[in-house]
């Protein structure tokens, strides 16, 4: 009897460790890929963030260019208003640098908008190119 009783308490734990293996395997499998899926996510919201603030940016040269200083001065604050909220967002010092050097020269720009000065355009120049490097994948 007691023979039988610990056969069978062998047997359940068998019986249960050879359902419990495959899905605790199962279950790290697909908690790996949930964090990669997430890390691939994160980096193309990152990307088009970026994309969008390149975006603007080049608006605002465009519109600078052909003296639309009142349309500039909207993409401006548009671009300005996103690279300071996807600063606060990112982990990543490269692109925390380049926010950062884009929203140092927002006061400059903005002035020159508002004064309506042509030379607003090699200020706007060069935040242009830099955001199109960083923005490429």
């Amino acid at each position: 009897m007691r023979t039988k009783l610990v056969i069978g308490l062998i047997l359940l734990l068998v019986g249960f460790l050879g359902g419990f293996i495959p899905q605790y395997r199962k279950a790290r499998e697909t908690a790996e890929q949930l964090s990669t899926q997430s890390r691939e996510l994160l980096s193309c919201r990152q990307s088009q963030q970026l994309s969008n603030l390149r975006d603007s940016a080049a608006m605002a040269y465009l519109e600078a260019t052909e003296k639309n200083y009142g349309i500039a001065t909207e993409y401006s604050k548009q671009l300005f208003d996103q690279a300071q909220k996807t600063a606060g967002q990112t982990d990543d010092p490269a692109v925390r640098k380049l926010l950062g050097d884009v929203l140092a020269a927002r006061d400059p720009i903005m002035a020159d908008l508002a004064n309506g000065d042509a030379a607003v355009v090699s200020k706007l120049q060069p935040l242009v190119t830099n955001l199109e490097q960083s923005a490429k994948p």
